[in-house]
């Protein structure tokens, strides 16, 4: 039996061979796979932040790639502005 590592490696290589359209069509089979295979049970923030912190990191691990995705791509989430000073004057000086 091959290691992930090879398994991950021969893929890569056979999807390298493959046209634009078709390595589409991987994409979106491998994503139809990963959706398939999430857990059902979607946990509430209050559920998640109750979890040993071991377990929590593996929960949420499922979740990096798509948000980073989002980070990289939403101009929403990519624009930052700085804050006016102002903004944190409360007056407690």
């Amino acid at each position: 039996m091959q290691t992930t590592a090879a398994i991950e490696q021969t893929i890569l290589n056979n999807i390298r061979q493959l046209p634009p359209e078709k390595q589409q069509e991987v994409l979106d089979f491998t994503e139809a796979l990963r959706k398939k295979l999430a857990p059902k049970n979607k946990l509430s923030m209050r559920q998640i932040a109750k979890l040993p912190l071991a377990q929590r990191h593996q929960y949420l691990a499922q979740y990096i790639p798509a948000t980073a995705q989002d980070f990289r791509n939403d101009p929403e989430l990519t624009e930052f502005s700085v804050l006016d000073t102002a903004d944190w004057d409360i007056g407690y000086e």
